[in-house]
């Protein structure tokens, strides 16, 4: 059985199309998107004297017509989330915290159900299954609109079986990062929440954990060391890297000693690392230039017998 994992799309509506067309491209009987679903800001394109004009990637924009739409389809596949409005409209957003989240959210669900119905039409009628599961960027608020779903699967905290038995255990949740994010969790509650998910298990040692961060020092879990302004220090080899993946996860992994692991949270860490005879996979991220990074792994009998990256 073959199963493609992608993880962190970050919004991206490019890396989402791609990743629900890897069924057929990669000839998957399933496929399994490992966390971090959403996008990080707002782009607001203000309307005055009939163009909208904005800031986005750093560069001011103003486009009309066709031209705009096609500015909100790039805005889109880097994962970013835009919005027309009119110069009261941005000024009582901007004034307004409370007003911000809420449309904030509100543009994450909207293009959260548009994945959803995407995935439904194109993988129902194949028969492939989906699996989807939040990551620690990902705000609760998600969690309906995958359960709505009768093809899609939800994963987080559950154990689910793929089309030839494998079971899969799953937790989304991570270590605390510097960005306090919704699912960040003290290591203490990280590792009860793990252990949780592994006991609905019948089989560890068939199983695949798909824990969205990494097991620690492992070179899958290298991120930039930061100052205290929360900015990247380099030295002469350029960016300083440290490990900054969790020690509970690596904990269960060492315990239970699964079949295989599934991560991702740190997107400059492509690569496999072995924990005892766990083979631990994070295929990275490249999100906001419309590379979808994957990973393809073959199951056949309670064993892995292949895995291989992916980049497209």
């Amino acid at each position: 059985m073959k199963l493609f994992y992608a993880t962190d799309v970050h919004g991206s509506d490019r890396c989402f199309t791609k990743f629900v067309n890897a069924a057929a491209f990669y000839g998957a009987d399933a496929i399994l998107l490992g966390g971090d679903l959403t996008g990080k800001a707002t782009v607001p394109l203000v309307r005055a004297n009939g163009v909208h004009r904005g800031v986005f990637l750093g560069e001011d924009v103003a486009e009309e017509g066709e031209a705009l739409v096609e500015l909100e389809k790039k805005i889109a596949n880097a994962g970013y989330y835009s919005l027309r409005c009119n110069p009261d409209e941005e000024e009582a957003l901007r004034a307004d915290p409370t007003a911000r989240e809420a449309l904030f959210l509100r543009l994450i669900r909207e293009r959260l159900e548009r994945w959803v119905a995407l995935a439904e039409e194109r993988l129902r009628p194949q028969g492939i299954p989906c699996y989807i599961n939040a990551g620690n960027d990902d705000p609760p608020d998600i969690d309906t609109v995958l359960e709505a779903s009768d093809w899609v699967q939800f994963l987080e905290g559950r154990v689910v079986r793929l089309p030839d038995g494998t079971e899969v255990a799953s937790c989304g949740y991570a270590n605390r990062t510097p960005w306090d994010c919704p699912r960040d969790v003290e290591e203490d509650e990280l590792s009860r929440r793990l252990e949780a998910v592994v006991a609905g298990v019948g089989d560890p040692e068939r199983a695949v954990f798909n824990f969205h961060c990494p097991p620690y020092d492992t070179g899958i879990d290298a991120g930039p060391k930061l100052d205290q302004n929360l900015r990247m220090t380099s030295g002469a080899g350029g960016a300083e890297m440290q490990p900054v993946g969790s020690t509970a996860c690596r904990e269960a992994i060492e315990r239970h000693q699964p079949l295989l692991g599934l991560h991702g949270h740190l997107h400059e860490s492509r690569g496999v690392h072995k924990l005892g005879r766990t083979i631990c996979l994070n295929p990275g991220s490249e999100y906001n230039e419309g590379i979808l990074r994957g990973a393809l792994v073959e199951l056949r009998k309670g064993k892995l017998r292949s895995h291989q990256f992916t980049a497209g």
